[in-house]
């Protein structure tokens, strides 16, 4: 038997790093931040077990050329880290899970490769959930240039699911708060990966992050409320906040619009807000 819980999605200012280490002070801002976001979100009347934080919150917007592997090497990073050693002092303080994301991440499996590579951190402090995003958009691909499993498909399979394509690309973690699965920004565009997602069993599915122009013409919140109907999930959509272009840039570009979201499994929104800068968005999830 799961209680009803509340799930908090916060949507941060957002400040680019310039060097790795960076990404160490997004993330204590972030926590401050989440402290306030869980304390009202209480206010739902019931135990906050969930805090989401958007794609692309820790480590910014970074600027890139697709090949430069100097600069890619620069700005990667590592799960577990300093960034999710500083998430995890926070998820035990708290007494929830915490999910979120960092975009040039190193992997043992594949050196000298980098990929997008969402995670959910438990009460205790583990890394308990990575998933690789597999479905990329321009910005990955011809800015970053980083990597994505299709490019490495045959390899990719063997090492992360031995052998099984649902384990290797639609990871699930099996949680006591449900099962909880992640979708990566554009990967929501289509509705594939939400598919696979449920179909390993997802009970919750986390999609973090949409850009402009997605979000003001309505696709964000339509894709999320049919990927919820049709599956039977619940859908946790936190929207990055207004990016700065370096840790110290006075000036903010809000690319993605605001419009956090949270809907239940009919596809009813129960948890909206129009603000993108430094907003929260919280609401029950009653699993059973």
């Amino acid at each position: 038997m799961i209680d009803p819980f509340v799930v908090v999605a916060v949507s941060p200012r957002t400040f680019t790093v310039k060097n790795p280490g960076d990404g160490v002070a997004n993330v204590k801002r972030i926590n401050e931040f989440i402290d306030t976001a869980v304390m009202v979100g209480r206010w739902e009347g019931a135990p906050v077990r969930l805090v989401v934080i958007p794609e692309m919150a820790i480590q910014g917007m970074i600027a890139n050329f697709p090949g430069n592997r100097e600069k890619e090497r620069h700005f990667a990073v590592t799960i577990p880290g300093p960034e999710t050693d500083e998430l995890a002092k926070k998820a035990v303080e708290l007494d929830t899970y915490i999910a979120a994301e960092l975009y040039m991440v190193k992997d043992d499996d594949f050196p000298d490769r980098h990929f997008n590579v969402a995670f959910i951190i438990d009460p205790k402090g583990e890394i308990v959930y990575k998933r690789y995003k597999a479905t990329s958009d321009a910005y990955e691909g011809g800015m970053l240039g980083n990597m994505n499993p299709h490019d490495v498909w045959d390899e990719w399979i063997e090492k992360k699911g031995n052998g099984n394509v649902m384990d290797a690309i639609f990871p699930v973690a099996k949680t006591e708060i449900g099962n909880i699965g992640i979708a990566i920004c554009h990967e929501g565009v289509y509705p594939e990966v939400a598919r696979g997602l449920a179909m390993n069993g997802a009970e919750i599915i986390i999609r973090p992050t949409l850009i402009e122009p997605a979000v003001q013409n309505g696709m964000w919140e339509l894709q999320n409320r049919a990927h919820a109907q049709f599956n039977g999930v619940y859908m946790v959509c936190p929207n990055v906040g207004p990016v700065h272009l370096a840790p110290d840039a006075p000036q903010s570009y809000d690319i993605g619009g605001g419009n956090s979201h949270i809907v239940d499994y009919l596809g009813n929104v129960i948890g909206h807000t129009a603000s993108g800068a430094n907003s929260f968005v919280a609401g029950i999830v009653d699993i059973e």
